[in-house]
């Protein structure tokens, strides 16, 4: 067993298993693959998973395995067990409706990331309007008040 190099992301993660199912390797190899490269929790649930379908346990059951604590499963684990299922329970080829899954995930990370740049806009309106204010009464309307004010000889 590698230690596993880190990867979090679900979008890579899909990519790199649609890229291992159209070079034609088995879905489990596949995840034992994956699970080499993911970060550690994701890749102990991977090898429970891989571990109980080997087992010949359902698809459901063996992500039951992967997470027999109340905290569940992490993050990228979710979404490959739900873009992955299709392939797991058909054994059709579905490299497509992986790399379509990671799109959509990107899409997905790509507009949360516009609407909280919309709203850190909104929410510097105030501070630098704090901040700017001064700077203009400080550097305009009071040289220009001294200047009308008369000059004492």
């Amino acid at each position: 067993m590698n230690v596993g190099i880190g990867i979090d992301d679900p979008a890579l993660m899909l990519d790199l298993v649609a890229a291992m199912l159209e070079a034609g390797q088995p879905l489990l190899q596949a995840l034992a693959v994956l699970a080499d490269v993911v970060d550690p929790k994701t890749s102990r649930c991977l090898r429970r998973v891989q571990a109980g379908l080997e087992l010949g346990a359902p698809w459901a059951a063996a992500w039951e395995l992967a997470s027999p604590g109340p905290v569940g499963l992490p993050a990228p684990a979710t979404h490959l067990r739900k873009a992955l299922r299709f392939a797991a329970t058909t054994g059709a080829p579905s490299a497509a409706v992986l790399l379509a899954e990671a799109a959509q995930i990107r899409r997905r990370r790509s507009r949360e990331a516009e609407r909280r740049a919309a709203a850190l806009g909104v929410r510097l309106v105030v501070p630098l309007g704090l901040c700017a204010l001064p700077a203009f009464v400080a550097l305009s309307v009071v040289p220009l008040l001294l200047s009308l004010l008369p000059s004492f000889p």
